[in-house]
């Protein structure tokens, strides 16, 4: 009996190593909104890694916007995230992230060393001419199509407008801060350009325009085709290292649990589509590397982040997976956030902050699971890329 005992007892405790050393049952406080680098690498038990990359590009839409939509759409805007309380938890300031606090990109650029990379709608021509450590082009609402946006009646950035000013601003501005064409390279090839797209796409783009000119396996493959344009616009431009989310299980957002009939906890029909898309994903970043010299192609699976947190939410320190945390103007939990509204106080155990966007907790989650998990990165994890 006692031999049994220890046996088990070892058993579980192997099995709380691989669970630590994977990511899953990752329970982990958010960090001071000022956390330094040093302090939180120490908070992701990372130890004292070596990162070699001088700048963040972040190319993509709501998930990863920091206030370009701020500045487009102005602050009564949702989907600019320009009123409380959207910034509740960053010092109180509305930023222009359509969330509570911090978003996903920004844990990544402290990992890295860097300042958050400043939307690049608010940053003034001096400013543009002489930054270095990246820049942030997401727009809320955009997609890979350039209709995205223009369906809400939004004056969005897309993403090969995305691309555009980063070939057509950003490049000539950096052109003009190194001393040999050599060094630029250099620099261009060690940045890290992060890639979050498609949500639109699939999801009020089909349903209010699309579904009715194609089926959702060519309009999946339209996607594809369009996000290697692009992908190979940036590396003609120079960019070397890749990391290119997928989308993640829109059906199961609050909104479309609310406001479409369904059986079960998501929305199916939703969540096939975005898998639909998904898979074919992989294949594209493994050509894209095999077919780019030099390039590193890094495929992360946030579909899967949100899909374990669904299925043991309390195994990630989540309470509620299927509401907001905001109240809208109606009094419910169903429509965006209505402005200067208090929202419930239990955010840090939120997978929502409104009916669409992750909590300032779960962006911790899926940029901390993207840098160290490589159960969801293929073939590298984000700080492999990093460090590569």
């Amino acid at each position: 009996m006692v031999k049994l005992d220890i046996s088990i007892n070892f058993c579980v405790f192997m099995l709380l190593i691989y669970l630590l050393e994977f990511g899953y049952g990752d329970v982990i406080e958010v960090p001071p909104l000022n956390i330094n680098q040093q302090d939180l690498l120490k908070h992701l038990s990372l130890g004292d890694i070596k990162i070699d990359f001088p700048a963040l590009y972040v190319f993509g839409d709501s998930f990863v916007d920091n206030g370009n939509n701020k500045v487009i759409l102005g602050n009564e805007d949702a989907i600019g995230g320009g009123y409380l309380p959207f910034g509740i938890d960053f010092d109180g300031k509305s930023t222009g992230r359509v969330t509570n606090g911090r978003i996903g990109v920004d844990f990544i650029a402290t990992v890295g060393g860097l300042p958050y990379p400043p939307p690049i709608m608010g940053m003034s021509k001096i400013d543009r001419k002489i930054i270095r450590t990246g820049v942030n082009y997401a727009s809320g609402s955009s997609g890979l199509l350039p209709q995205n946006g223009h369906v809400l009646h939004k004056n969005v950035i897309n993403f090969f407008q995305q691309v555009d000013l980063f070939e057509n601003s950003t490049m000539k501005d950096l052109k003009g801060t190194f001393d040999s064409p050599k060094r630029l390279k250099k620099y261009l090839s060690k940045s890290l350009f992060f890639i979050h797209h498609a949500s639109n796409d699939l999801g009020v783009t089909f349903e209010v325009e699309m579904k009715k000119k194609y089926s959702i396996d060519t309009y999946a493959k339209l996607l594809i085709k369009e996000l290697s344009k692009q992908l190979q616009r940036l590396y003609t431009l120079g960019a070397r290292k890749f990391f290119v989310s997928n989308v993640s299980p829109l059906g199961c957002s609050p909104y479309s649990i609310n406001t479409i009939i369904h059986s079960g906890p998501c929305v199916e029909e939703i969540n096939k589509r975005v898998s639909l898309y998904n898979d074919l994903l992989p294949d594209l970043l493994e050509k894209l590397q095999s077919s780019l010299s030099g390039s590193k192609f890094v495929h992360g699976d946030i579909y899967k982040v949100f899909q374990d947190v669904f299925e043991s939410p309390e195994s990630y320190g989540f309470k509620d997976v299927n509401s907001s945390c905001c109240i809208d103007k109606n009094g419910t939990r169903i429509q965006v956030c209505a402005p200067n509204i208090d929202p419930c106080e239990d955010r840090k155990t939120r997978v929502f902050f409104d009916p669409f966007h992750p909590s300032e907790a779960m962006h911790f989650l899926w940029a901390r699971r993207f840098l160290k998990d490589s159960s969801i990165c293929s073939p590298i994890n984000l700080i492999q890329l990093m460090q590569a």
